[in-house]
């Protein structure tokens, strides 16, 4: 439950601290003081989103704060789960800064909204005068309905399998656009591959063949040259080899005479060694020109087939042509494992359209079940708060799409009175009708929600006489099991309050300020005296307010 609150620097509060305790409270004061200000305040805590405006001085931030005790709540879990630590006096806090962001913190642990949010509203629901708008919208009652009927565990699995399965559909449309794509390519890109892995390519392929064919297509021009290397070298009477052999056996005779003419001598027989290589590789050379037209048509033809294939793909080598291959390779494995994944997915989209089914008739057959019961249940209590002839009539219709909450679709009708005909609830209840219809649900669900603390921001709009003693007493009762906390303008209910406190303006240097106080016993009787009988307080009107009291 709610313990205390903190807000600084907050709308009209500069400095505001106040404690709560469990039971029934209530709070009181003039029209306009700033109760509501106290519960946009709360709201921050529980996920609402906050902007610079909210800061009474512009130029520092907003913090706000508030204490519950989760013991016995079974909120330890949740916690855990997201690495917070977990306390039975656990504080919650919000600072909006002048640059108009916001930090959440639980426990001094920074935290994101959404999860400050998802706890929050397990600690604390704030009903306001805007929430009577909820009973136009079928989520409310589906809510109502699937907390009486126990099965919000399923609803929300349902809700998961439903957004799944929209994922699901999605994806496979994705991958049929894709398979589309790839299928208009599918026959064109296959022959491109089959046309490269035919041609069978080999890397270093074509920088040989094009110097073969060089050398293939100059082959006169280099056998002359050749002949007239041979000729040089050994044919010729004055040949190279000639000369140098008549080199060395000149320096064979003078050899004898000087180690210098011996050296000499070696180096010339070196170089008669590598005439001989020399002589051996042009002989090899010359060999390779014999029978050459065959040889040459072939290389014309391959060299043809790899300048075509480059050109086709845009590209100058055989290894781009090779990356090539392997795309294609890719590309069309890709295509089959499309079609693959387009198979598995409809699979896996019909099981889960058959488990929503399923779930769905369960969902709504369950709440079909509690129907009369929920009936009954608003009908008996509203009776109570003086509406003894009003009655509903729920319609759970079939839809023909699923939403997050079923396939159902819902219609509440409500008669106020004999012998008038049903209508749509929000189009018919009247102010103080649509208070008491609000009142009695949420009397219901805290029976279900085990929620801790709830508060009441004046249900009792429209309410007067009797029936306020009615609510009153029903705030109370709900009070044993949760803590209530209502803002109020009708003195029965104040009086009700285990606990009361008052809201108010003063001024400070000419700045409005908000102040919250806890009444004692004699400050309670004159503000309900007050209530009672305005400004000017009677006698009769403090008597009145003490009995009310006791």
């Amino acid at each position: 439950m709610l313990t205390k609150v903190s807000i600084k620097n907050f709308a009209l509060i500069d400095s505001l601290e106040i404690n709560f305790t469990k039971g029934f409270s209530t709070i009181t004061g003039d029209t306009g003081s700033g109760k509501s200000i106290l519960l946009n305040a709360l709201s921050l805590i529980i996920g609402k989103r906050a902007d610079r405006n909210l800061l009474k001085n512009k130029k520092i931030k907003c913090v706000i704060e508030a204490e519950f005790e989760l013991e016995n709540f079974k909120l330890k879990k949740i916690f855990e789960k997201n690495n917070l630590d977990y306390f039975n006096q656990s504080i919650f806090r919000r600072e909006v800064l002048p640059n108009g962001k916001s930090r959440s913190f639980i426990n001094d642990t920074p935290t994101n909204l959404d999860l400050m949010k998802a706890i929050g509203e397990k600690l604390l629901d704030i009903h306001t005068q805007n929430e009577s708008l909820i009973l136009s919208k079928d989520n409310f009652f589906f809510s109502l309905i699937d907390n009486l009927s126990e099965q919000n565990n399923i609803v929300k699995n349902f809700s998961q399998n439903l957004t799944l399965h929209k994922e699901l559909v999605f994806e496979l449309g994705k991958l049929n656009r894709i398979n589309v794509s790839f299928q208009n390519d599918y026959d064109y890109n296959l022959y491109l591959l089959n046309e490269l892995k035919d041609a069978k390519l080999l890397i270093g392929e074509q920088k040989d063949l094009e110097e073969n064919l060089k050398i293939l297509k100059n082959s006169e021009e280099i056998i002359a040259s050749l002949n007239q290397i041979d000729n040089l070298i050994q044919n010729d009477e004055k040949s190279i080899e000639n000369q140098i052999r008549s080199l060395n056996i000149i320096l064979s005779n003078i050899s004898k005479f000087s180690d210098k003419y011996s050296t000499i001598k070696k180096r010339i027989e070196s170089i008669l060694i590598e005439l001989e290589d020399i002589k051996l590789e042009f002989m090899s050379s010359s060999s390779d020109f014999k029978n050459n037209t065959l040889e040459l048509e072939e290389m014309e033809s391959r060299l043809n087939l790899i300048y075509t294939l480059q050109k086709k793909h845009s590209v100058n080598s055989i290894s781009d042509l090779i990356q090539k291959t392997n795309n294609l390779e890719n590309k069309l494995e890709k295509n089959n494992n499309i079609i693959i994944d387009i198979e598995n997915l409809k699979n896996d989209i019909m099981m889960k359209e058959s488990l929503l089914k399923e779930q769905s008739k369960k969902i709504s057959m369950s709440r079909k079940k509690v129907l009369p019961k929920l009936k009954n249940k608003i009908e008996s209590i509203l009776t109570n708060l003086g509406m003894k002839n009003s009655s509903f009539i729920f319609n759970i219709k079939e839809s023909e799409n699923y939403n997050k909450y079923g396939k159902d679709i819902i219609e509440v009708l409500f008669s106020a009175n004999k012998g008038i005909d049903y209508s749509p609830i929000f189009k018919v209840v009247s102010g103080g009708e649509l208070s008491r219809i609000l009142l009695s649900i949420k009397s219901i669900l805290s029976k279900h929600l085990n929620l801790p603390s709830l508060i009441f921001d004046e249900i009792d709009t429209g309410i007067s006489g009797e029936m306020s003693n009615a609510m009153a007493n029903l705030m109370l009762k709900m009070s044993k099991t949760m803590q209530i906390i209502s803002i109020t303008h009708l003195p029965q209910i104040a009086a009700k309050g285990e606990n009361q406190y008052n809201v108010s303006k003063y001024q400070k240097s000419g700045i409005t300020n908000i102040k919250i106080i806890k009444l004692n016993s004699k400050q309670r009787v004159e503000e309900i005296a007050k209530m009672l009988s305005g400004d000017i307080v009677s006698s009769s009107a403090l008597k009145h307010a003490k009995q009310l009291l006791n």
